[in-house]
C-alpha cells in the first residue's frame, strides 16, 4: 500500500514532470497546456460546486481546502470569501501555487491524513475536489472525513469528490498493467506511473463511503467520472 513518504515523492515528481497534465487530466499529456483555459476551469467548477450544493460564500467566511495543487480553485475562491487555508502533500505543487500571491490564501505543506492546525468549528467549507479518489485505503478516507467534520462549524460545509464504483472497477488492475507495460517496456511518452497506486487510489462504493462519513451526506453525479458527496454537520 502507499505510504505518506511514496505519495509525496510521486506528486513531487509529477509536478515537476507536467504539473497542470496531473491535477487536470483531460487533454493531451504531450501538447501544450492552454493555461487559459485551466485557470479559467476552475472558476467554472467553483460555480457548479456551489450550484450543487447551495453554498453561498461571504466574505467572512474560513475554507479549507484539501488537496489543492497548483491553486486551480484556490484562486477561483479567494475573491468570494475572507480566508483560504489550501493544503496539498507535494513542496513542488505549492511552490507553484504560491506564485499566484493570494493574499487571503495560506497554502501549508498537508501533514497525513488529518488536518492539524485546525481549530475545532473554525471553518465554514471543508472541500475536498478530485482528490481522495487518489487516497492509499479507506482508513485514509476515513480520517480526513472526520477530520473535515470537526473542522466544520455547525451549518457549514463538508464537500468532497469521488470516483464512481462501477463496472471499470473490475478492470484496474488490467489498467494498471497496460499503463506499466507502455511505460516500461513500450517507453512510449507520456505521463510517468500512471499504474502507481499513489495514482489509482481508491473507488469505494456509496454504502462505503457513507458508512465511513460522520454526517448524513448527499450524493450528485456532477459526471467525468466525478461523484459529488456534501453534507453539514450538526452540533448538540
Amino acid at each position: 500500500m502507499a505510504s505518506e513518504k511514496s505519495i509525496k515523492s510521486f506528486w513531487n515528481r509529477a509536478a515537476a514532470e507536467n504539473p497542470y497534465w496531473f491535477v487536470s487530466s483531460y487533454g493531451s499529456y504531450n501538447a501544450d497546456r492552454d493555461l487559459d483555459e485551466f485557470w479559467a476551469s476552475g472558476s467554472k467548477i467553483w460555480e457548479e460546486i456551489k450550484r450543487i450544493t447551495g453554498y453561498v460564500p461571504s466574505r467572512v467566511h474560513k475554507v479549507i481546502e484539501i488537496g489543492c495543487g497548483v491553486g486551480r480553485l484556490s484562486r477561483a475562491i479567494s475573491p468570494e470569501v475572507g480566508h483560504v487555508t489550501a493544503l496539498d502533500i507535494s513542496e513542488n505543487m505549492l511552490a507553484i501555487a504560491k506564485q499566484s500571491n493570494l493574499e487571503n490564501v495560506e497554502f501549508r505543506i498537508a501533514q497525513g491524513f488529518s488536518l492539524p492546525g485546525i481549530e475545532n468549528e473554525s471553518v465554514d467549507l471543508s472541500l475536498g475536489y478530485c482528490v481522495f479518489q487518489h487516497l492509499p485505503s479507506h482508513s485514509a478516507l476515513e480520517s480526513y472525513l472526520k477530520e473535515m467534520c470537526r473542522v466544520a462549524r455547525r451549518g457549514g460545509l463538508v464537500v468532497f469528490t469521488l470516483c464512481p464504483r462501477d463496472w471499470k472497477t473490475l478492470f484496474l488492475p488490467a489498467l494498471r498493467a497496460r499503463a506499466y507495460l507502455r511505460e516500461r517496456l513500450l517507453r512510449t511518452k507520456g505521463p510517468k506511473g500512471v499504474y502507481q497506486r499513489e495514482w489509482v487510489g481508491i473507488r469505494p462504493s456509496d454504502s462505503t463511503v457513507f458508512r465511513l462519513s460522520p454526517i448524513h451526506l448527499d450524493r450528485h453525479n456532477m459526471g467525468a467520472g466525478r461523484i459529488l458527496y456534501f453534507g453539514s454537520p450538526s452540533r448538540l
